[in-house]
Formats: structure tokens, C-alpha cells, sequence
């Protein structure tokens, strides 16, 4: 039963390393879900909803209760006399109350366009969002470039710390057989503490931007995780900003304000009916309280929207032109940032041609100096020189890879890709 145990015990811990990898795809995703600006969206939707939903009980019947009770100066007189007939006189005080409901039958399409701005509007907030948003994509590029940068330093310092190590084990033993200088082995051990020192600060920086990558994502992200080499990227020549989008929706938003303003000026037709008791009633000539009914139609319009139509539509023109000149700024300094980023990637491309050469030349001349500290032709302190020289070339290469990479990356995100 023991074996048993063992190999589920095994097989647990290796699916625990195998969920220690992250992508900088899953990254950006767990950065988007995790964000509390993400959370913005399901506001707007949901005042977009009720606005919407308030706006279409125009359309419901509208009900109101009226009561009025005045005293006139005069009243409306006959001013005929007729042998053997009284004309009732009106009395001056009055009485009025009633109830009219009233159902709006069409508004020159001012209530349709209202609800699509409605909708326009939240647009433009939700498309807000996402330019917030995408800022957080290029903040996790960084950061997680700059763990891959750190773990290649890393690497390549325990290259140059094994080598040490060797150099130095070769050393002791010439010196205790007396055929080298003691100086040789405290020169070596110097460099190694220094190395590791190095390392410390590397491994510090390391687990700050991992602590950052884990408040950015809400995972929990160690020093155990491993963080999987990203390929290459091929880049699309057109440019998809969600800064562009944003602009687009603010002029189609402009759009419907000046269809709004042309509903403005159509008539607006409404039926009524209303039913009371007043004193009179319909019938003018009589002093009692009667019921009455009254159902009819209404249609109002409105010609002083003339006095500030031009102005208006002006501004709107003044509005358009201001966001179609905010385009083409953010065009231009984009174009200018995409060049000088491809730019930036062609000459890494080209470093990259020469570093390996660079490491391989390196790399004899440190292995000859090793074979000439051995045979004493040369001090540490020479060793020394053409192994950090050769460390120095390999973090070089490291640095262009992880640079080219972060360049392409950036390139992608100043595309919108």
C-alpha cells in the first residue's frame, strides 16, 4: 500500500510543477478579469438599461387629476331681452374637476432617437473602459519581460559562477601543490562571492515584479513559476486602437444629435380624453354641478427651436471637427511611435546577427585563458577578465533577445493587434 501512496504522492507534485507555468497570453487575461475598471462595464450596461426602459414610458398613458375652484370678475351674458323667457345669468364663482389621460401617438421619432443615444452613449463610456483597459496590457508586457530578462541573467551568471567554481577547484589543488600563488585563489573566491551577490540582487528584483504580476492578476504567482518563453510575433500592417474606436463612436454620437435637433421641429400628436364634474359643466348656461366627457386629439408644434437651430447644429459641426483633428494627431504620433519601434526591432535584429559570434569568440578565448590559469602562464586575475568578458557578451545576447521580443510586443500594442 506504501508504493501506493508514493507514486499518487509523485504524481500530485508533478501536476503541481505543471500548473507552476504561465503565458503572457493568460497573463493579459487574468490582468483584464482582475482589474476593478473591468467591473465598470456591467455599470454602464445596467444604466443603460433603466434609462432606456424610463425613456419608452412616454409612450405609456399618461394620467393627471385636475381641480380648480375660481371667482370671475364678469361672466359670458346674452345681451337681448325676449318677452316671457328668462336667460339664466352665469354665476362668477367656479368649479372644475377632472381626470384626462392622454396617449402620446407620435413625437417626430425624437423618442427613437433618444433611446439610440442613448445606447451611443454608453458605447462611448464602455469604449472608455477599454483604453483604460488596454494600458494594462502594455504594463503586464513589461513586467513580464522583465522576469524573463531577469531569469536569463540568472542564467547565464550561474554559467559564469560554474566556471569560477572549476577555475577555482584547479587552483587549490596547484596551490597546495605549491606550482601557483595563493593571490590566484583569493582573486577567484572574491569573484564567485561577487557573482553571487549579484545574483541576490537580481533575485530581489525578480520577486518584485513577480509580486507586482501577481496583484496585476490576482494569481498566485512564486518564484517556482515558470514564465514560458513567448514566439516570435508577425504583425499585421493595419491599426485597430481602441483610442480610434472611441473617437469613431463620439462622432457617430454627434451624428444623432443632429437628427435630434431636425425631430425636434416635427409636430407632435397626442390623443386625450378627459372625463369631470364642474359647475358649469359643457353646457355654460347652467349653475349646477354636471359630469362631462371630452376625448379629442392634440398636436403641438413648436417654432421656436428656429431661434437656436443654426447655432446648435454649428456646435455640433465645431464638436466634429475637434474630434476628427483629435484622430488625426493620434494617427500622426502613432505612425511616428510605430516607426521609431520598427526601427527599434530592425537594429536588434541586426545585433542579434553579430552576438553569437561575439559569444563564440568569447567563449575559446575564456577556454584558453582556462587552460593557460592551469598551467600557470596566466594569473586569476587574467581568467577573471575573459570570463566576465564572455559572461558579459552572453547577457548581452540575452538582453538584445528579450528586447527584440518586448519591441515586437510593444509594436503589436501600438497596433491594437
Amino acid at each position: 500500500m506504501k508504493p501506493f501512496v508514493f507514486l499518487i504522492l509523485i504524481a500530485l507534485s508533478v501536476s503541481t510543477v505543471k500548473s507552476q507555468e504561465i503565458s503572457l497570453s493568460e497573463c493579459q487575461e487574468l490582468a483584464r478579469s482582475n482589474f476593478p475598471l473591468i467591473r465598470q462595464h456591467d455599470l454602464i450596461t445596467h444604466s443603460e438599461n433603466n434609462a432606456a426602459t424610463a425613456l419608452l414610458r412616454k409612450y405609456y398613458p399618461q394620467i393627471q387629476v385636475v381641480g380648480q375652484a375660481t371667482w370671475q370678475s364678469d361672466v359670458t351674458k346674452i345681451p337681448i331681452t325676449i318677452p316671457n323667457l328668462t336667460i339664466p345669468e352665469l354665476e362668477k364663482d367656479q368649479y372644475k374637476l377632472y381626470a384626462e389621460v392622454s396617449q402620446l401617438v407620435y413625437d417626430g421619432g425624437e423618442t427613437d432617437l433618444q433611446r439610440k443615444t442613448i445606447h451611443a452613449n454608453a458605447l462611448v463610456e464602455q469604449q472608455k473602459t477599454e483604453v483604460e483597459m488596454y494600458k494594462l496590457r502594455d504594463r503586464i508586457n513589461q513586467t513580464y519581460f522583465g522576469i524573463l530578462l531577469m531569469d536569463e541573467q540568472l542564467k547565464q551568471n550561474e554559467i559564469l559562477q560554474n566556471d569560477l567554481q572549476t577555475a577555482l577547484e584547479k587552483i587549490k589543488v596547484m596551490v597546495r601543490n605549491g606550482v601557483s600563488l595563493a593571490t590566484n585563489e583569493q582573486n577567484l573566491e572574491a569573484e564567485l562571492l561577487n557573482v553571487k551577490q549579484l545574483n541576490s540582487g537580481i533575485l530581489t528584483g525578480k520577486q518584485s515584479l513577480i509580486k507586482v504580476m501577481a496583484l496585476l492578476t490576482g494569481k498566485q504567482i512564486t518564484d517556482q513559476t515558470k514564465f514560458i518563453h513567448p514566439a516570435s510575433v508577425s504583425l499585421n500592417t493595419g491599426t485597430q486602437r481602441p483610442e480610434l474606436s472611441l473617437l469613431d463612436q463620439q462622432i457617430n454620437n454627434l451624428g444623432l444629435q443632429r437628427k435630434q435637433l431636425t425631430a425636434q421641429l416635427r409636430p407632435k400628436l397626442n390623443l386625450f380624453a378627459q372625463g369631470g364634474y364642474g359647475k358649469p359643466g359643457l353646457n355654460m348656461f347652467t349653475n349646477s354641478f354636471e359630469p362631462y366627457f371630452i376625448a379629442g386629439a392634440k398636436i403641438n408644434w413648436q417654432f421656436s427651436r428656429l431661434y437656436t437651430l443654426g447655432k446648435e447644429r454649428t456646435n455640433i459641426d465645431i464638436q466634429q471637427k475637434s474630434l476628427d483633428l483629435q484622430k488625426e494627431i493620434f494617427n500622426l504620433n502613432n505612425s511616428i511611435s510605430v516607426t521609431q519601434q520598427s526601427g527599434e526591432i530592425q537594429k536588434l535584429r541586426q545585433m542579434l546577427q553579430t552576438d553569437d559570434e561575439i559569444v563564440a569568440l568569447r567563449n575559446k578565448i575564456k577556454q584558453t585563458s582556462a587552460v593557460q590559469l592551469e598551467n600557470g602562464v596566466i594569473t586569476s586575475a587574467d581568467f577573471i577578465r575573459e570570463a566576465n568578458a564572455e559572461n558579459q557578451a552572453r547577457q548581452k545576447k540575452a538582453l538584445h533577445e528579450m528586447q527584440l521580443l518586448l519591441a515586437e510586443y510593444s509594436l503589436m500594442w501600438m497596433k491594437g493587434n
